[in-house]
């Protein structure tokens, strides 16, 4: 059972890891997001991450027992050392805030949920062969999500430009650590 709270509880972490940081990348520019911005960021997000986990026990399923962990493990690691050695400094609030303003517009919001998600998809996928409870998996990504991109945003506006970090590390390698639990 711990085991089981401990991956679902990495899983969303390292997929959080992007909120937080494109929360940063907007408190830096002095970006507001208003709570109904989160609210729809996070809620396509954590949308995504559910139907990637049923899409993952679907497959599952049709697969051998012994062949869905190393998948799982593959696309995993494969995109945690995607996220582990990306040294690009773009991030998902570059193209979100389309018109410009200090203001994260709810349709920019949909833009930016979709930007997000993209991680969950693959990793949902990966990760959909773990006992995960969805409605507390969903319930998780929503407030882990929201707090991310909100604290990001907080300690952004607070350094403000004093320095931008690549955070997409951090995501990297709880992935990968997420995929070698898949192994054990």
């Amino acid at each position: 059972m711990f085991e089981i709270i401990l991956e679902m509880l990495l899983l969303i972490t390292a997929l959080s890891v992007d909120s937080f940081a494109t929360g940063f990348a907007y408190g830096v520019s002095k970006t507001r997001i208003p709570i109904l911005s989160v609210t729809i960021t996070t809620l396509i997000s954590s949308l995504m991450l559910i139907i990637s986990l049923l899409a993952g026990n679907f497959l599952q399923s049709l697969i051998p027992a012994s062949l869905t962990c190393v998948i799982s493990f593959l696309i995993l690691f494969i995109l945690g050392s995607i996220k582990l050695f990306d040294r690009s400094n773009h991030t998902e609030a570059d193209g979100a805030n389309k018109n410009g303003d200090d203001l994260l517009s709810p349709s920019e919001a949909v833009s930016l949920g979709m930007a997000l998600s993209l991680d969950s998809i693959a990793a949902g996928i990966g990760a959909g062969v773990m006992a995960i409870n969805i409605p507390a998996a969903f319930i998780i990504s929503l407030f882990l999500g929201a707090a991310a991109i909100l604290s990001g945003r907080k300690l952004g506006y607070i350094i403000s430009g004093r320095f931008r970090s690549n955070l997409s590390w951090v995501s990297g390698f709880l992935l990968i650590l997420l995929a070698v639990m898949k192994l054990l």
